[in-house]
């Protein structure tokens, strides 16, 4: 038999958000009900014009004249189109700079395969643990310069001294609920561009950006089609957190220090390891650009941060300080007199709420807990009664 790969022993022993679930399922077998603000899922119902292009795109594969196999590996042109004249239509980019993929989780776990192990990663703490999880994977445990996004500084990162390879940006920041400044993304390009660094721009939550002047792409900075590859979900925006479907832009200039484009890299790269997402659920994200499509869409997110605002509003009330909540549907609370996150954690269980202890973020993320506003107005409403007896 072979040996194993020894990086994955540099994991830690168990995902972060699987050991979160192992309390809570712990304190349901005492038949609590669980008021989850730690939910990071959705809990509305699909836009009903996404579940129609389903239904619709099932019932041509009766037919022969319209049946549809083996798709495109890098996703229908119908739904790049689309893409681009709604998502980037200021932006120029061309239909094969656009690769449609089954969710960020599988963009963001494997782009860092095209890469030397050698690489510099500049990952920011607290972030999404797969960042991190993906470049020990691909042996880079001991490469990786963690950028602390602290309070003192309104949660936003400063440039570090060295030189990175790699940086992982996301904004509005997941799990501070933070939109980066356009001063600060700009500075991250300048930085890049200096230095012949990659970027690799998170943009999950954009749809939930209602702030004037707040930067929704990071190719709204000038330079940044020279050093970014930008990344979103259908998940967040639309509710597809079953279906999978997301997108990444790779501008064709940008290349490797050997002169290789990391657009065709990706190309082939998926070419081996992707077989492309179904012709089903892309038809579903197309309907997501429709007029009825983004009517229904901007209802659902319209609740969803309503919500949030109740849950930041309610968490202000009982004293506690409050970040995030109005680009983003998380609020990141600080724990009370000191208390650990994850003491704050088990506190908040005992009053059978759940949140999203601060220190699974990474070590900056201690003191802090995620409240998520995805929850229902029910449940959150119960949540802060609850919290105002602890």
């Amino acid at each position: 038999m072979p040996k194993i790969n020894s990086n994955l022993l540099k994991l830690k022993k168990d995902y972060f958000f699987n050991e979160i679930e192992k309390k809570v399922l712990l304190k349901k077998q005492s038949k609590a009900k669980i008021l989850n603000l730690g939910i990071g899922d959705i809990t509305q119902p699909l836009a009903p014009i996404v579940v129609e292009a389903m239904k619709k795109a099932a019932d041509e594969m009766k037919e022969e004249k319209t049946l549809k196999g083996y798709g495109p590996s890098s996703g229908y042109a119908f739904l790049k189109q689309k893409i681009l004249d709604n998502d980037y239509k200021n932006f120029y980019f061309e239909i094969d700079e656009i690769f449609i993929s089954s969710g960020m989780k599988y963009s963001l776990a494997n782009i860092s395969d095209l890469f030397s192990q050698n690489s510099k990663v500049g990952i920011l703490d607290p972030a999404y643990p797969l960042y991190t999880d993906a470049n020990i994977i691909n042996g880079r445990k001991q490469n990786i310069s963690y950028l602390p996004l602290l309070e003192e500084n309104n949660f936003e990162p400063l440039l570090p001294d060295e030189k990175l390879d790699i940086i992982y940006l996301c904004s509005p920041n997941n799990p501070t609920g933070q939109v980066f400044s356009k001063k600060t993304l700009k500075n991250w390009v300048d930085y890049a561009k200096k230095n012949n660094s990659l970027i690799i721009f998170d943009g999950a939550y954009e749809a939930f950006i209602s702030s004037k002047d707040s930067v929704k792409s990071i190719y709204e900075i000038t330079g940044a089609k020279d050093v970014a590859i930008e990344m979103r979900s259908f998940s967040k925006k639309a509710g597809f957190t079953s279906l999978r479907c997301s997108y990444l832009v790779i501008p064709k200039n940008i290349k490797t220090l050997d002169n290789l484009s990391i657009n065709s890299l990706w190309n082939r790269y998926i070419d081996t390891k992707f077989g492309g997402i179904s012709y089903l659920i892309q038809k579903a994200a197309e309907a997501t650009y429709s007029d009825p499509g983004k009517a229904q869409i901007n209802s659902i997110i319209s609740t969803y941060m309503q919500n949030t605002k109740t849950l930041l509003f309610g968490l202000k009330k009982l004293n506690y300080t409050v970040y995030g909540g109005i680009d983003s549907p998380y609020v990141w609370c600080k724990c009370p007199k000191n208390v650990k996150s994850m003491d704050f954690f088990d506190k908040l269980l005992e009053k059978n709420i759940c949140a999203i202890p601060g220190i699974g973020f990474g070590s900056s993320g201690e003191g802090f807990v995620r409240f998520s506003g995805f929850a229902s107005s029910e449940i959150i409403a119960e949540a802060l009664l609850n919290l105002g007896t602890l």
